[in-house]
């Protein structure tokens, strides 16, 4: 259903494009030259087509933009104490001359596209929003390439001769002066999201909203060039008043709807399209939930994940009380082990150990069947209608102070605690924390699993949880699962499910009434008499079924706890520490936080202290969680320069410190 994968991606068959390892130095070996193609817009699409293919690739959105190239503060590997994965890199390293790779050839196919532009005849409207896409890709795969590795060559015409390998990196402002240049010429070529009912195209609210991200990139480190603010700002503001955008009351459906292959142009202003499973001609699968997903080993249900990305304490630590997203992209479940016929349980986490939760933000259950086990078609969202508010936000504050900031911000605040982004709220106050309590909890059955806790009383609405019962008889833990809104004072705990007339029992189920806990060991229908034997069991003239004491049952207490949604009032060092939490809380692992702490000059600090904190507060287990950091110095700002490149290229000069 991915609609710009609806066009054959045949551009590597059409020409070659070599996947060796520097694009620069290689001319394609076409199998059709582009004298011959180009001459119709169905050929020119095609071709648009192979450049946002490359976006796919796995060294970019396929994989190592949300993993291997965004490594900071908020993740680690599991059990990797050595290799790419805890940044132990150099110029030789795979990845990163694969993602250089891939970018340039993503360049070289729009400079292609780009040369043969005019030359079939065709609708001249169609026409200048190829040429807009085209131009803005160019600029964006610059933009990917100067983020990651400051200076690099800039590539605006295509690849005439294999001998012309020598090309001078270009400075930093110099990239980003031709980025700008491009995605402005793009604004006024490409067409509204309004024009289509998918995300895929880049569309002029999509350009708008990277320029703002290019500007603000550009006012913080390493040009700091403060002057940019105004801009980022100018261009967030023309995407809010688009009029096209607004955010998803549900923040987890944003990822729902991914999964499930929806789109919502709303929330998502521009996506990395997927599709299939890699099995047909076309592949064009990708792999999110996969790489970066819940521990799975089954396939059908809720579908196969590696789990080998962990979360970090200090970004579970970044979310108050309430807070949906947390939960929700820092699993609160996990899969029991797949056996027999391959589908898995999903369980609550009991683990009070924050290092033991993976990533949940993209969770295959949600995919259509059949789900291939390396392969799905997720969409990656590069740009979200959050992201802007919070940019514009930012670049507000540095423009004219907090005032007009605040809005932005707290729109997206009131979303994450279950509340109409439109509309002010102060604080909230959430059922906190729940743990087991009393002198009961004797005789649960072992084969009841989990029983649901819920609330009464307390003013609020909607928490809940899951009690699990161990082999011992016993409720052996208690995970909240919502927190709930709006509790004034601390809720009844309720665990399990409590008697009811009139009710239709199955033998082995399990029900409470007043402290004592009963099993149904006949089958019936409950009359309006309720058991109240503390032994034996009641007959079945009186009582409907047959309930029989089994024990006391288990108890619970709550604690409450408020949390201030809408920020107001604060203090300058304050304001800015607030959105940068923000980011860190709404954004979690889409690729922004390593590029957002470099921007601001946090990025070796924070991963050095990041070392510290593991090393010395991590459970032993997860001690090892420290190596990334501990690997980290000023060097790691910029990933070094391909060494392939610099063997063919004796204009280029190594990073410092590579």
């Amino acid at each position: 259903m991915k609609n710009i994968l609806k066009i054959t991606i045949l551009i590597f068959a059409l020409f070659g494009m070599s996947a060796c390892n520097d694009v620069l130095n290689t001319k394609p070996s076409d199998f059709v030259s582009p004298e011959d193609y180009y001459n119709n817009e169905g050929e020119l699409n095609t071709a648009l087509s192979g450049v946002y293919r490359m976006l796919a690739t796995g060294p970019i959105y396929g994989s190592y933009q949300f993993t291997l190239n965004s490594i900071s503060d908020e993740f680690f590997y599991v059990n990797r104490t050595t290799g790419p994965q805890v940044l132990t890199i150099d110029a030789s390293t795979a990845f990163i001359s694969q993602f250089w790779t891939a970018c340039y050839q993503g360049i070289e196919r729009s400079n292609l596209l780009l040369e043969n532009i005019n030359k079939p005849v065709m609708n001249e409207d169609k026409r200048k929003i190829i040429k807009g896409e085209a131009l803005f890709l160019r600029a964006y795969f610059h933009f990917l390439l100067v983020d990651h590795f400051g200076e690099v060559p800039l590539r605006l015409s295509t690849t005439k001769s294999p001998l012309n390998t020598s090309i001078i990196r270009s400075s930093i402002s110099d990239v980003y002066t031709q980025i700008v240049k491009d995605m402005k010429e793009a604004e006024t070529l490409v067409a509204p999201i309004s024009a289509y009912t998918y995300n895929g195209h880049v569309t002029k609210t999509a350009v708008q909203g990277i320029l703002a991200k290019v500007f603000l990139t550009m006012a913080g480190s390493p040009l700091n060039d403060a002057t940019k603010y105004a801009d980022a700002r100018d261009y967030a503001l023309l995407v809010i008043n688009s009029g096209l955008h607004t955010l998803n009351p549900s923040y987890q459906q944003i990822f729902i709807n991914h999964s499930k292959n929806i789109y919502d142009t709303k929330e998502c202003i521009w996506e990395i399209e997927f599709s299939g499973n890699n099995t047909g001609i076309v592949q064009s699968a990708g792999k999110l939930g996969i790489v970066n997903g819940i521990l799975s080993l089954s396939i059908d249900y809720p579908g196969f994940s590696y789990g080998e990305i962990n979360t970090t304490k200090r970004l579970y630590d970044f979310y108050t009380p309430g807070d949906l997203r947390r939960d929700w992209s820092i699993s609160n479940v996990r899969y029991s082990a797949a056996s027999g016929d391959r589908v898995a349980v999903e369980k609550p986490v009991t683990s009070s150990t924050i290092y033991d939760r993976q990533i949940g933000k993209w969770r295959r259950k949600y995919e259509p069947e059949p789900r291939n086990q390396n392969f799905n078609s997720t969409n990656f969202p590069v740009l979200r209608y959050a992201d802007v508010l919070l940019m514009y936000a930012e670049a507000e504050y540095y423009t004219n102070g907090p005032d007009g900031a605040y809005d932005a911000i707290n729109q997206v605040r009131r979303r994450a605690f279950g509340f109409d982004p439109n509309t002010p709220i102060t604080s909230t106050s959430v059922v906190d924390k729940i743990t087991l309590s009393g002198t009961g909890n004797t005789g649960y059955l072992s084969s009841v699993g989990e029983l649901p806790v819920t609330f009464s009383g307390g003013n609020g609405l909607d928490a809940s949880g899951i009690a699990l019962v161990g082999t011992n008889g016993k409720v052996s833990s208690i995970t909240l699962q919502y927190g709930g809104k709006g509790y004034t004072s601390i809720p009844t705990v309720i665990i399990g499910n409590a008697w009811a007339s009139n009710t239709t029992y199955t033998t082995g189920t399990q029900v409470y009434n007043g402290n004592n806990l009963y099993t149904i060991t006949v089958a019936g229908r409950s009359t309006s008499t309720a058991p109240t034997n503390t032994s034996g069991s009641t007959t079945q003239a009186t009582t409907g079924a047959v309930f029989t004491y089994a024990g006391a049952r288990a108890q619970g207490t709550a604690t409450i706890a408020t949390s201030v949604i809408d920020l107001a009032n604060l203090g300058p060092g304050d304001f800015i520490k607030a959105l940068k939490e923000e980011r860190a809380r709404e954004l979690a692992f889409e690729g922004a936080r390593a590029h957002d702490l470099k921007r601001w000059g946090d990025y070796v600090t924070n991963m050095q202290s990041l070392n510290t904190e593991i090393s010395a507060n991590a459970p032993t287990a997860y001690k090892y969680a420290a190596a990334t950091g501990a690997n980290v110095t000023s060097r790691n700002v910029f990933f070094p320069i391909p060494a392939n490149e610099l063997s063919i290229n004796n204009l280029a000069k190594q990073n410092l410190g590579w």
